[in-house]
């Protein structure tokens, strides 16, 4: 018979040295262990825990939000509609697509994948979480999953479509959104755009793909050689909650613009400091409380960092008028090294088929007077246009800085027109995901309202 150990004796007479060492490590084997569980897919879901037992959202995140899966809307306890699964790291579209989802009446949950992996997937991190049953446990619970933001941050989903064994496969409609970030940080190109080649020509029954903007469905095809045949246009619907205006920021004034830099420019301060254009620069990354405290400022400045970014269409649905350069002057700014940015090349967009030719999509038109290139980012798009103003050069800016009357300075009417405008377009967009679902054999989803 093994006799019985009193621990704590024992205890006493260890090292107070080896005593912290022995805690940390006990520690660290407890952080590893609820990691573990979560990446072998048998997941860390609060709900699912008695509030005595919930374990510390500090083991599992990597971050102070989104931990493991949140029930982000739930519109109706007697819904009926799929159960929908937004894997998505960005706060911007979280808060989109539960518009989206709110208006159609179905239930949103929403996983952040930086839980499990850093930008750029690879395919080798992608096959050791489908070894791991990640991809079995997420896709086992829901009937849609959506990737938005970087689409490599799904890449282990998607991935599993491809794998021989059935029982390896996601079996849920994966909808791909794409927003600008289709191969962000990627690292093996060619895997990676192999694995999309074959997504795009095999799995078409199972892999839907949406994009935020013109630009995504012949950058996708160029860089994997494939003719996309069902691509989805819906843009964000423009929607933004009502915070209040930061009191560390400059009070609002209809004396001055406003803008917001980036971390990959000073464009702004050199239209400040050298131009003298009255102007309000938020810091990169600094909340400025939404759209709605714009309108208290003579309009926004925007240099294009990306081919389109949320704010863009948010400020159109509240009326706020923007600035935006030309593309002349915009493409004269990047080459005189005045703006920098990693999002947008307008080499590689000249590439692209000229609208208005046979290879072009329809829906991509041009502004009269514009290169062909600038077709392809929403900023210049025909439809956006009446609600944007275009400057071509300082001096263009500063004589509307000089304008005292609302009325001169915007003239469009951008304020009264752009929420009318904006209203009616976002119906059509939500008309477009309704029919997205309803063509994924979802008859009864449809469009019940909207309320932001």
């Amino acid at each position: 018979m093994i006799p019985s150990l009193n621990l704590a004796s024992h205890f006493q007479s260890v090292p107070r040295r080896l005593k912290i060492v022995l805690f940390g490590s006990l520690a660290a084997g407890l952080v590893l262990a609820t990691v573990s569980l979560f990446v072998r897919g048998r997941g860390i879901h609060f709900a699912d825990y008695p509030p005595d037992l919930k374990p510390d959202p500090k083991l599992v995140c990597n971050s102070k939000e989104n931990c493991a899966i949140k029930h982000a809307l739930n519109t109706s306890s007697s819904s009926t509609g799929p159960s929908v699964l937004y894997y998505n790291t960005h706060g911007g579209t979280n808060e989109n697509m539960k518009g989206i989802m709110q208006s159609l009446n179905l239930n949103l949950d929403i996983f952040n994948p930086k839980l499990i992996t850093n930008y750029g997937m690879t395919a080798k991190r992608a096959k050791k979480l489908i070894q791991a049953g990640h991809v079995e446990w997420i896709c086992s619970q829901y009937d849609v999953i959506i990737i938005g933001d970087t689409v490599p941050h799904g890449r282990a989903l998607l991935q599993s479509m491809v794998e021989r064994s059935p029982a390896r496969r996601c079996r849920s409609k994966l909808v791909v959104e794409m927003t600008n970030r289709f191969d962000w940080d990627i690292k093996d190109r060619n895997a990676y755009y192999g694995l999309v080649r074959r997504l795009i020509k095999e799995r078409s029954q199972d892999v839907f793909w949406v994009a935020n903007n013109n630009l995504e469905k012949p950058y996708v095809e160029f860089f994997t050689q494939t003719k996309m045949k069902d691509v989805r246009l819906l843009r964000p619907i423009g929607i933004s909650g009502d915070f209040p205006y930061p009191s560390d920021l400059p009070p609002p004034s209809n004396e001055t613009f406003a803008s917001r830099t980036h971390d990959t420019t000073n464009i702004f301060h050199i239209l400040r400091d050298i131009h003298k254009i009255p102007l309000t620069i938020f810091p990169f990354g600094h909340k400025y409380g939404g759209p709605q405290n714009l309108l208290a400022f003579k309009g926004f400045i925007d240099v294009p960092y990306q081919y389109s970014v949320m704010k863009f269409y948010e400020n159109i649905a509240y009326g706020v008028p923007q600035f935006i350069p030309t593309p002349r002057l915009f493409e004269s700014l990047l080459a005189a090294n005045l703006h920098f940015t990693h999002c947008i090349y307008p080499r590689l967009v000249k590439e692209f088929p000229a609208p208005g030719t046979k290879d072009a999509d329809e829906a991509v038109m041009l502004v009269p007077g514009f290169p062909a290139w600038s077709a392809y980012m929403d900023y210049y798009d025909p439809l956006f246009a009446p609600y944007v103003y275009y400057f071509d050069n300082v001096q263009e800016l500063q004589s509307v800085a000089e304008k005292r009357t609302g009325g001169e300075v915007d003239w469009k009417k951008v304020r009264e027109r752009g929420p009318l405008f904006y209203g009616e377009y976002r119906g059509r967009i939500l008309e477009g995901w309704a029919l997205l679902f309803r063509d994924m054999g979802f008859d009864g989803v449809k469009v019940v309202g909207f309320s932001n």
